[in-house]
């Protein structure tokens, strides 16, 4: 299934797999904070509250979670996924408890409240996913998952964040890329400095492959 086409009235969960989740998350979070030009900065990619408003069962939301805590049980909460020469990435998952700001059914940030009417809510389970990107081990970059996805919405357009988020799906899933998307996501990089071509950066995600078994399996299961 085309994580773009769940019903926006029915609990996701029912739908769709982990992976193909915390896509449709983030495809519909990019749409509505460049629609609307929120900041939407510093957010978990999940939590608990605005997955029971989307009509979704309270017990089937906290098993979700359960499931996503089984990835750091089994591979650490810092994954392994990319590494060309100096440069490291990893995948960091994380979960916390706190508060939130909701507008409809979507978490956005205390800021944008000035522009629309927001819920506060308290003492929710949240996971936030982020990019650790190692120089050395005191050089690196520590970046939010959703904040590179909003802000590839805003610059770039949200067809490039279907390729992308496409590209991070399909390479889970299949363990294979699609080239067209590879080249979008390459183009990108090379504007800002950073040469690469299609060969290397598939090379250079083969130390990952071990940790992309176990995400998988745990990703692919309902």
């Amino acid at each position: 299934m085309d994580f773009r086409e769940v019903p926006t009235n029915e609990c996701p969960i029912k739908y769709m797999d982990t992976l193909h989740l915390i896509s449709f998350i983030l495809y519909k979070r990019a749409i509505l904070c460049s629609s609307l030009n929120l900041a939407c900065s510093d957010l978990p990619v999940l939590a608990t509250t605005p997955l029971i408003a989307r009509n979704c069962d309270r017990n089937d939301v906290y098993k979700f979670f359960r499931r996503m805590k089984r990835i750091t049980e089994k591979i650490g909460n810092e994954i392994e996924i990319f590494s060309l020469g100096k440069l490291n990435v990893y995948l960091s998952i994380e979960f916390t408890t706190g508060n939130i700001k909701v507008y409809d059914t979507y978490m956005v940030s205390d800021v944008d409240c000035a522009k629309i009417p927001c819920t506060s809510v308290n003492n929710v389970t949240t996971l936030y996913m982020r990019l650790i990107i190692r120089l050395s081990d005191k050089n690196l970059v520590i970046l939010n998952i959703p904040d590179i996805v909003i802000w590839l919405a805003k610059v770039y357009g949200i067809d490039t964040v279907y390729g992308v988020l496409s590209l991070v799906h399909d390479y889970i899933e299949k363990g294979v890329f699609d080239e067209h998307n590879v080249d979008e996501v390459l183009s990108i990089v090379n504007r800002w400095g950073v040469n690469i071509n299609r060969d290397s950066f598939v090379n250079a995600t083969l130390p990952g492959r071990k940790n992309l078994v176990i995400l998988r399996e745990i990703l692919s299961n309902t």
